[in-house]
């Protein structure tokens, strides 16, 4: 009976141990992690043509290889990157990244890709929500564009700074702000390389030109 009794007295400590321990380790008291990517495959940027001999290539610094969902606020402490806790990235910002402006543009990869003739190289710079104000945010998306010939000589390079105001001032309007972010920035690099096209800027990429050797 004493040991009945004790283990009736034990039950409902175990229990409140085991829902205590339950509750530190649910994500955000139980409610599901949010997980984000680019959206379904996108369509080609009309208006520019096809660089299927371009391989394209998105570099980024070691702190995007996270998946948080950055922000910052350049209201309070603009030098401080934050991350929501309940949402991510479902890959690297920079892979998502690649993936969109290869659609975009029509380019492949430049892992193993023998049939380029010229990289397009994308170094990322900033990938983040800027909140000016609680009430105020937008996507920011900062990088610089390199056009590398089969000699691994710089043919060309450009700056771009894309901005586009967030619908909400959450994760989600984060989310959709840069996403939009991309996509402009593939249009923006596809006039570029247009331009470039049309003065002869281009010669050694196109099909005529030696293939890149990859080592």
């Amino acid at each position: 009976m004493r040991m009945r009794a004790g283990a009736r007295r034990l039950c409902p400590m175990l229990l409140a141990a085991l829902l205590l321990g339950g509750c530190a380790v649910s994500p955000e008291n139980g409610r599901s992690m949010a997980v984000y990517d680019f959206g379904l495959p996108a369509a080609r940027a009309g208006g520019e043509g096809e660089w299927p001999r371009i391989a394209l290539e998105v570099v980024a610094p070691p702190w995007f290889d996270a998946l948080n969902v950055d922000y910052r606020l350049a209201y309070d402490d603009p030098l401080k990157q934050r991350e929501y806790a309940g949402s991510r990235w479902a890959g690297a910002p920079g892979v998502l990244l690649a993936q969109r402006l290869r659609q975009r543009l029509g380019m492949a990869s430049s892992s193993g890709n023998a049939a380029a003739n010229c990289l397009l190289r994308f170094e990322l710079q900033e990938f983040s929500q800027v909140f000016d104000a609680p009430t105020q945010s937008r996507g920011v998306l900062q990088g610089t564009a390199s056009l590398i010939d089969a000699r691994k000589q710089r043919i060309a390079g450009k700056d771009f700074l894309i901005e586009r105001p967030a619908a909400s001032q959450d994760a989600r309007g984060g989310v959709d702000a840069l996403v939009a972010a991309g996509s402009e920035l593939a249009s923006q690099l596809g006039a570029w390389l247009g331009a470039l096209e049309k003065g002869k800027g281009m010669e050694l990429c196109q099909p005529t030109g030696p293939a890149m050797s990859k080592k």
